[in-house]
């Protein structure tokens, strides 16, 4: 005599579980690789926002070579070069002036980069202030003109493939005129 289980059906129930799991797995990797690739645009478009401040950085320093005679510092910028501090609107307060200032006043008060650039979305900005005058030779009464270098702050902006990056760098440079 050949007796015969009832079949309880385990084998759907498990497929099923399994079916299950092996889904939710795959939506966690698509969503892991989602959040990769924002990662890496992100990244980029930083990367084209510090090479863009760089070049604007480049760009002020190479006009501030270029000049034969010391420009004339002003509190308006008019000649490129700033006198030092000139753009901060509250000198009051602990924060520097180009932590405060947006791109508003980028675009309308400091000195735009001459030559697009390609992937980035605005061309990067740069400003000059004037910081001091240091003599070389301190004595009094030398009677001579008087030679020494003068120093400069470069502030420069740039953004990446979005104004979303934005990236600000200075420098410090000094001059012999």
């Amino acid at each position: 005599m050949i007796m015969h289980n009832k079949q309880r059906g385990i084998a759907l129930v498990i497929s099923m579980i399994m079916l299950l799991m092996m889904t939710l797995l795959g939506v966690s990797a698509m969503k892991t690789s989602q959040m990769e690739e924002k990662m890496a645009g992100n990244s980029r478009d930083v990367t084209l926002a510090f090479q863009a401040a760089e070049t604007g950085l480049r760009d002020a320093e190479v006009w501030l070579e270029n000049q034969t005679t010391e420009p004339v510092a002003t509190s308006t910028g008019a000649n490129r070069v700033w006198t030092f501090n000139a753009p901060d609107p509250t000198t009051t307060n602990a924060v520097n002036w180009w932590q405060e200032r947006n791109q508003t006043w980028w675009l309308n008060s400091a000195q735009a980069y001459a030559t697009a650039m390609a992937n980035v979305n605005t061309v990067p900005y740069s400003v000059i202030e004037y910081k001091q005058f240091i003599r070389d030779d301190l004595g009094v009464g030398s009677g001579g003109p008087e030679t020494g270098r003068t120093y400069y702050q470069v502030t420069a902006r740039g953004t990446g493939g979005s104004d979303q990056a934005r990236i600000l760098v200075q420098s410090t440079t000094a001059r012999r005129y």
